[in-house]
């Protein structure tokens, strides 16, 4: 023994080396789920390719990952503006001054056409808030975090709660609010999202059914069942349980593409893009593993997976192999870009087959030289519009191109009007057409194009002169011609037209599902594709 205040560097030294060494990161479980999505993390990482990965940025000691972190959560009915479910993972704030900041900007941006999910509250707090039919979900931080991964959290959390409830209203989450709690608490672990995937949540927290709801009249809300087994037995994927079993084994996938373009007024497309949406139908037994192969694979630039697709096999050969979650999930989500005709094909693989784009140009004659890039509409919409200081007129012919075979449906026109417009007299030859007086728009439905005539649109309109005699009188003082100049850029005013359809049955960008095999399992399923294309955010400018 050493005297008291003296020690033994030796002995210290071996001390020390006898010891383990610390983890410089250490993660703590506080809730089953935040378990099995750490074993999922080390069993199913990606291995970089040496030869395509980027190289990674190293992170230094001590350095810790930015993460997206909520400090509060409130579920709010946007038409009463009533408080469905709040949650509060640091400092509470005062609900109310939140609310009243948020609903104030979202009606300023209603009247200005604009929409912002992200909001600065008194330079202290970030809002990030989204709405779904009546119910708007707001989020709050004091820290600087990720936008889009909020937004997207705020949007996942939507769905969720739709595949619990169905209908997502303040009277159904005010009736099972003991879920919905549970479900915050599962899917959020200080702030920080760390489950936000339906199939998994519904074996650690069941759903509400009958027999829930006898147990909580019985017992109270001490009934509501939350699973007290391993989760790394129940759950080994945090999308899929392992103990799904169905009579009748089937798949069925829908590519939904939708287009985004901007049109001047006689028609020319300006700027055009294309994104699609793969959503899958999965009621399969067991644990499949799935193969899918894409034509025309190499035309998409920008994806983004479900986390049960294996990154590293799609970046190798462009196949998406996946364990598929339980019930319907958006598979992946994808831009297309348009083949270039100026670089000569330097390869061929066996998966390139003719898209739209290609067709367009070969049937598109003297205008596919300036638009050879830009995605075909099924339709056109062609607007003329003349302003007066009192009265207004604009007629729009809209029809659908004879090159595309399926025909083209539920088409919607929305006409927005300039601010001075006082009154609009909208008629129509083919289907509704109603105006809001409080959105200064008009909404032109057609449910299907009639064979025998082209659909046309004519609005009269009653303007408001906002130039007094008074006006005029001191502006004539100045200068006529200033404000002979003034009124006329004053009159010069545009009317935007926004516009969706929808085409069954067909797509676009010629991205088409080749094979889909299903390993792993003993039967052989029943398969299904159906493609769509949609209109996206289409305006024509006048």
């Amino acid at each position: 023994r050493l005297p008291r205040g003296k020690t033994h560097t030796r002995a210290s030294t071996r001390i020390r080396a006898l010891r383990p060494p610390r983890p410089r990161t250490s993660i703590a479980f506080a809730s089953p789920s935040n378990a099995a999505l750490a074993h999922l993390a080390a069993r199913h990482a990606p291995s970089p390719s040496p030869a395509s990965s980027r190289p990674r940025r190293i992170r230094q000691f001590g350095q810790s990952p930015r993460w997206a972190s909520a400090a509060d959560l409130f579920i709010v009915n946007n038409k009463t503006e009533s408080l469905c479910a709040l949650k509060h993972w640091g400092p509470t704030v005062p609900h109310a001054a939140v609310l009243d900041k948020v609903f104030a900007s979202h009606r300023e941006s209603v009247k200005q056409n604009l929409y912002n999910d992200v909001l600065t509250t008194e330079g202290k707090q970030y809002c990030f808030h989204i709405t779904r039919g009546e119910i708007t979900y707001i989020a709050t931080t004091e820290t600087e975090t990720e936008p889009l991964m909020m937004v997207e959290f705020l949007t996942q959390l939507h769905v969720v709660l739709k595949a619990y409830f169905t209908d997502v209203t303040e009277a159904v989450l005010q009736e099972h609010h003991v879920t919905l709690y549970q479900l915050l608490d599962e899917m959020l672990d200080s702030g920080i999202p760390v489950n936000t995937h339906p199939g998994g949540l519904k074996v650690l927290v069941p759903p509400p059914n009958l027999l829930n709801r006898a147990q909580s009249v019985v017992f109270g809300h001490q009934g509501v069942l939350v699973s007290d087994q391993d989760p790394l037995k129940l759950l080994p994927l945090p999308w899929r349980s392992n103990n799904i079993k169905y009579a009748s084994n089937e798949i069925y996938l829908d590519v939904i593409e939708s287009i985004d373009a901007t049109l001047d007024s006689e028609g020319r497309v300006l700027n055009s893009a294309l994104h699609g949406v793969i959503e899958v139908n999965s009621r399969l037994s067991g644990m499949p593993d799935i193969s899918l192969s894409l034509s025309n694979s190499h035309l998409i630039e920008e994806y983004s997976f479900h986390p049960s697709v294996r990154l590293s096999r799609f970046a190798a050969d462009r196949v998406v192999s996946f364990v598929p979650a339980d019930g319907v999930f958006t598979l992946m989500s994808y831009k297309v870009r348009p083949p270039a005709q100026k670089d000569p094909p330097q390869w061929q693989p066996r998966y390139i087959k003719q898209n739209a784009w290609a067709q367009s140009q070969i049937s598109g004659g003297m205008n596919a030289g300036s638009n050879a890039t830009q995605v075909p509409l099924p339709l056109y919409i062609r607007p003329q519009a003349t302003f007066g200081a009192t009265q207004g007129r604009v007629s729009i012919v809209c029809g659908t191109k004879p090159a595309f075979e399926k025909p083209v449906e539920s088409v919607s026109l929305e006409v927005r009007l300039p601010g001075r417009v006082a009154s609009a007299d909208p008629s129509a030859t083919h289907g509704a057409a109603t105006y809001d007086d409080m959105g200064h728009h008009v909404k032109w439905v057609i449910d299907k194009f009639p064979n025998d005539k082209t659909p046309c649109l004519t609005i009269q309109l009653s303007l408001e002169d906002h130039f007094s005699s008074g006006d005029q009188k001191g502006r004539g003082a100045k200068g006529g011609g200033e404000g002979d100049a003034h009124r006329a850029v004053r009159l010069q005013e545009l009317v935007d037209i926004h516009a969706n359809f929808s085409v069954s049955g067909v797509g676009t960008s010629g991205i088409k599902v080749e094979t889909l095999q299903v390993r792993n399992e003993k039967y052989k399923p029943s398969q299904g594709v159906r493609y769509h294309t949609r209109g996206g955010r289409v305006v024509v400018r006048t």
